[in-house]
């Protein structure tokens, strides 16, 4: 078999569903999620691990994240250009995770006479997802390394990923949000609106609202995006935190409400971003016009 032109490396904490890694040939760079006694992978629970136990170890402990060492990476590159000519890294944004300065390092450093070109999103989860899934799919039609890292800066620039987190527990003992909004925002029932702002997790304000109403918000907000994702964003990925039936009734409502035909995928989050959000998390990853205040507005 002929190798491709280019292929994509992202690392695990993009969300993106196994069968599209598979399908498109997405090579994955693992990271860990590390507790004292235990570590887990940002793709899934393993060895036995319900996430309810996952859950119970992330209440009692603030985790740190593995980055890993030069030779993971050049290991997952150069499995990458087994089947490739050139690679081209997508990652989470570098204020976030030092996996973008690493990998840059590690390209430039380590493997000079390979071609590869490092890139970060600017956000996380399904926002990096949605880009890599995009970019694969133009490397898996055969297009050139130069011509997915066009598309790739371009949709850099444009993506979002913002939604509603139901719980804030872990937001605060991360340093994210204050014990004072957290109290106010318990009693009141307020939850956070979140999204990117110059690469970094921003709180664009909160509403007032119960289960039913965030699904109503959240539906509010995926039509929007719909109409507003650029003509070459294929697929609009929902991310949840064990809330399959909300994101369920979230895309049997966006498919009545889809007038280009977009692709709408579900995806649980992964243990690292699900630590950081708690459970009930819902949140959209696309390409596009994002404006805040589809999510605030309550009326």
């Amino acid at each position: 078999m002929s190798k491709r032109k280019v292929a994509i490396v992202t690392d695990a904490s993009g969300d993106i569903p196994p069968e599209l890694e598979e399908k498109y040939n997405i090579t994955i760079l693992p990271i860990l999620m590390n507790f004292e006694e235990e570590s887990f992978k940002s793709e899934g629970i393993e060895k036995g691990f319900t996430w309810d136990e996952f859950y119970k170890i992330a209440e009692k402990e603030v985790p740190s994240t593995g980055i890993p060492g030069p030779g993971v990476f050049m290991k997952t590159f150069n499995k990458a250009l087994e089947n490739a000519d050139s690679v081209i890294g997508i990652f989470i944004s570098n204020k976030l995770s030092g996996v973008y300065n690493t990998a840059t390092m590690v390209a430039k450093q380590h493997m000079p006479d390979n071609d590869i070109s490092i890139y970060h999103a600017g956000v996380n989860s399904v926002g990096v997802g949605v880009v890599v899934v995009e970019a694969a799919r133009l490397a898996a039609a055969g297009h050139t390394k130069a011509d997915v890292c066009k598309k790739v800066e371009n949709w850099i620039k444009k993506v979002n990923y913002a939604g509603i987190i139901n719980q804030l527990d872990n937001l605060v003992r991360t340093g994210r949000l204050s014990k004072t909004k957290k109290f106010f925002a318990n009693i009141l029932k307020y939850k956070p609106v979140l999204g990117f702002e110059d690469d970094e997790i921003h709180v664009y304000g909160n509403i007032k609202a119960d289960d039913a109403l965030i699904i109503e918000q959240m539906k509010k907000f995926g039509e929007k995006a719909l109409e507003n994702m650029v003509d070459d964003n294929n697929t609009l990925f929902l991310a949840h935190s064990r809330w399959p039936e909300a994101a369920e009734e979230l895309v049997a409502y966006l498919n009545t409400v889809n007038p280009k035909n977009k692709e709408i995928i579900i995806q649980e989050t992964g243990v690292i971003n699900a630590f950081y959000t708690g459970k009930k998390l819902l949140a959209y990853g696309y390409i596009g016009k994002f404006d805040p205040n589809w999510l605030l507005e309550t009326k």
